[in-house]
């Protein structure tokens, strides 16, 4: 096993996701590779056209080169405008990596056929394109957002490609050899920079996702915090009136919390709060919310339910909570806890809902406490 520091190194370079990141990854991938497809498409439609007219401005021979070289540029084109119409009518869509892929590949192609094409004439700028092919395959590193994955699509069958193109067009392989020494470095240090872009893409994905985490979640209990949960309340509102669902919200309050505070401490209280949690999350469903609402309260949203199993809920949560003691630094504590509840109506918005479980939680606090009340 590697030591600490040496696993801290390794961590930098190779960065892993965590697996409940992993499908956000995935859309933060996608995103990365629209953005780049529809720079790659738009430039590709504007240089490829240019060099076009540059060649039969140039080439005396114009007719026989640079029509050859227009019939593996034309290819490249179609991938272009297929990304910009895609980004246009369905932007969030699954099509940005293989799209761009497709188009890294096409470039690739264009580049080893133009390559092979012009080794065949005298006087055609061999070493120009030599260049060309070169700067082809570092830009196209760019294209592998899942860095050294996508290398083999890019470049493999093209680069396999070459030898056959030249040997059919009747080139000596032994001196072409010689143009394609600075090529084949170049596929090296495209692959280390397309692995190095991918581990800065996981990076800056990881710190932003921590940075998201630190400000939606509540640092002592890990639940969602207030904030949070107003987007999670906002969104289950919208999809109730969109699809006419119901949901519930859960307003809990631990009964006599202060007592705890004022004869052991706060400490022994965080304590009770981060069972509580662990508690509340293990009583409700995947697609449930559970908050830390302030204090001792806290708030669940239940999706998709009605009254009666939303009370059984609130139910199941009263008796894990007072039916089983609190281990705490301090001793095993007995506590309760009282909970209000309120079901959409669909005629109100969600903080209207919330309000009202807060109000049948007074009840339940003025009826006695360890009980639920519907509001």
């Amino acid at each position: 096993m590697p030591g600490p520091r040496v696993q801290h190194i390794l961590d930098l370079l190779f960065p892993s996701i965590p697996t409940a990141w992993e499908s956000d990854f995935r859309n933060y991938q996608r995103q990365l590779a629209r953005r780049i497809g529809v720079v790659a498409a738009v430039a590709v439609l504007f240089i490829l056209p240019a060099f076009q007219l540059i060649e039969f401005l140039l080439y005396e021979d114009h007719h026989r080169i640079g029509l050859r070289n227009a019939l593996w540029r034309l290819p490249v084109l179609i991938p272009a405008l297929v990304i910009l119409v895609l980004r246009w009518r369905f932007p969030l869509g699954d099509w940005p990596r293989p799209m761009l892929l497709l188009l890294a590949f096409a470039m690739m192609f264009m580049m080893v056929g133009i390559f092979a094409n012009e080794k065949v004439y005298d006087g055609a700028p061999v070493q120009y394109t030599a260049q060309g092919l070169i700067m082809t395959i570092g830009a196209m590193s760019v294209a592998a957002t899942r860095g050294l994955r996508d290398i083999p699509v890019i470049y493999g069958l093209p680069l396999l490609a070459l030898p056959l193109l030249l040997s059919h067009n009747g080139v000596d392989l032994i001196a072409a050899a010689v143009n394609l020494i600075y090529p084949a470095v170049m596929v090296v240090v495209a692959c280390i920079l397309a692995e190095l872009l991918y581990n800065g893409y996981v990076q800056n994905f990881i710190a932003a996702q921590q940075l998201r985490q630190s400000a939606l979640t509540d640092p002592l209990t890990g639940l969602l915090n207030r904030r949070a949960m107003d987007q999670e309340l906002a969104a289950a509102h919208a999809l109730s009136r969109r699809h006419h669902q119901r949901y519930a919200v859960i307003m809990a309050d631990l009964d006599y919390f202060k007592q705890v505070n004022d004869s052991h401490g706060h400490d022994v209280g965080d304590e009770v709060l981060v069972e509580l949690a662990h508690r509340l999350s293990a009583s409700v469903r995947a697609e449930d919310r559970v908050s830390r609402w302030g204090g001792e309260e806290f708030l669940i949203l239940l999706q998709n339910t009605d009254k009666e199993p939303a009370y059984l809920v609130a139910e199941k949560v009263r008796q894990v909570v007072g039916n089983q003691d609190f281990k705490t630094s301090a001793g095993r504590l007995s506590l309760t806890i009282s909970l209000g509840l309120a079901i959409n109506e669909g005629t109100e918005d969600a903080e209207a809902v919330v309000t009202r479980a807060d109000k049948a939680l007074y009840e339940a606090k003025r009826n006695g406490r360890n009980r639920t009340e519907c509001g």
